[in-house]
């Protein structure tokens, strides 16, 4: 999983690896999480289930959602570099 802790302790870090400052990333986290909350319940197709019921996700919150996106389009990062640094267990997916 993103060792996302440590990402937000360092302003460094955060400019290195998705290209914005703490403030910058925390302001956009905030615009992201509201319009992918609104964009869940508005393409939302009729379900049995509530909304958030069900299985998590791999990257529960939006904030983790968003660091990947910023991430994978920073870097372009490799399939086998993704599973490097996420810690997914190569064999399941590749199985798959």
């Amino acid at each position: 999983m993103l060792n996302k802790d440590r990402l937000l302790r360092d302003n460094r870090l955060c400019k290195a690896l998705v290209g914005l400052s703490l403030e910058e990333l925390k302001t956009l986290s905030a615009h992201f999480s509201s319009c992918y909350l609104t964009y869940r319940k508005n393409n939302r197709v009729a379900h049995q289930r509530k909304m958030g019921a069900g299985q998590k996700g791999f990257l529960p919150t939006p904030l983790d959602k968003l660091v990947f996106i910023l991430l994978y389009l920073k870097c372009y990062p490799t399939y086998d570099l993704q599973v490097f640094f996420l810690v997914w267990n190569e064999p399941e997916l590749v199985a798959g």
